[in-house]
């Protein structure tokens, strides 16, 4: 089965019968992202896999998980894809509450180091780039305009191209429309 063919095998299992010009509109776009893009295709569903974990869309996860399989990912790499949701909706959160402060309040010392665990990021099972995709990727799920733009900066930083970057957001924001029709 070819992955478009997957695609809507999925969406007709998630939305039975679901007509309505919403749905087609945010079904298309997932169409056309994850079969014509920028992103390598292991990419695309690494990122799903990571939003779909963000989102609790557990349907989604297996999908995600089962096209990373056929991909010839092993097991901890897949691993890495749910669990980077974890440690970005940590850093998320973190880096929102601090965006909601005042400068006079965050020029306060105790406010100056996160002291938050992430060796995490700088061990990364699926390579630098994968890892600052996802996180990227998860950041945009999860509303966190300092951890976007932080994640953005590191991708351009490390090569990879605005338009993947832009595939990312979009697939993000994509997922998280769908998700609330659900």
């Amino acid at each position: 089965m070819s992955i478009p063919e997957k695609v809507d095998a999925f969406l007709e299992k998630s939305f039975p019968g679901k007509e309505t010009n919403i749905y087609r509109d945010l079904s298309l776009n997932l169409k056309k992202i994850l079969e014509d893009s920028p992103l390598e295709v292991n990419e695309r569903f690494m990122n799903v896999a990571a939003i779909a974990r963000a989102l609790h869309w557990k349907e989604l996860e297996i999908f995600a998980a089962i096209e990373l399989k056929e991909l010839g990912l092993e097991e901890a790499h897949i691993e890495e894809c749910f669990e980077a949701a974890a440690i970005m909706g940590m850093l998320n959160t973190y880096y929102k509450f601090k965006g909601y402060l005042s400068p006079e309040v965050l020029a306060d010392s105790a406010y100056q180091r996160a002291g938050l665990r992430m060796n995490s990021l700088s061990k990364a099972v699926n390579g630098k780039e994968k890892f600052e995709m996802m996180a990227f990727s998860v950041s945009v799920v999860n509303a966190c305009p300092t951890c976007v733009s932080s994640h953005e900066k590191a991708l351009t930083d490390i090569g990879v191209t605005r338009e993947k970057i832009h595939d990312l957001a979009r697939l993000a924001a994509v997922l998280k429309g769908l998700s609330c029709l659900s």
